[in-house]
């Protein structure tokens, strides 16, 4: 019985193995990025190729990282076959954390906020999944094999909130303007009397 198990298992080794002919490695130093709110990041992994045909990789977040961010940008990378992990190629990706904390606005829900940052600080966990781009192998790009490859690492995302007193500013520029706008009005007003007389 065990024998039977075991030939099926190397069957299906041999049949599956052949077609994976191009693929892709990734490397890390860290797991753990803490990014303050409403802020662009970039992150750098290491990808390699240890298979005999050349690839096109990009990088992707897992669902569970995708509701605290707002977009993310990747580059597409060519990696060269047979290129072991000692010289893996670096791939930069980005993506931007929008609001998630409370803010205390005087306008609109918007305008002259402050921020006293009581909640607890929000962590999120998920992947980084690298993987081949069907773009490049739909295309006629010479990388990609039958067979699409992705391999992931685990990210953990603190998402910082970064406290802030209310913004006056906003008033100070109206009340300038509305000031400037009545001496405009006053001093037209001064002109035709003289005008008049």
């Amino acid at each position: 019985m065990n024998l039977k198990k075991l030939f099926i298992v190397f069957s299906m080794f041999v049949l599956v193995f052949p077609l994976v002919s191009a693929g892709v490695g990734i490397s890390w130093n860290k797991e753990t990025s803490l990014v303050p709110e409403n802020t662009k990041t970039c992150l750098t992994y290491k990808v390699y190729n240890p298979w005999p045909d050349d690839s096109y990789v990009e990088i992707e977040l897992s669902e569970e990282l995708l509701p605290i961010v707002s977009y993310v940008e990747s580059e597409t990378k060519f990696v060269p076959k047979n290129t072991p992990s000692s010289e893996a190629i670096p791939v930069e990706f980005c993506f931007k954390t929008p609001r998630i904390y409370e803010q205390d606005c005087l306008l609109f829900d918007k305008l002259i906020c402050k921020q006293d940052c009581l909640e607890d600080m929000q962590i999120y966990s998920g992947e980084v999944i690298v993987l081949e781009s069907n773009d490049y192998k739909s295309s006629g790009g010479s990388g990609g094999s039958a067979t699409a490859i992705s391999v992931s690492a685990p990210l953990k995302v603190k998402v910082q909130c970064v406290a802030h007193k209310r913004n006056y500013s906003l008033i100070y520029i109206v009340v300038v303007l509305i000031a400037g706008i009545l001496l405009a009005i006053n001093l037209l007003n001064k002109k035709r009397k003289k005008n008049k007389k």
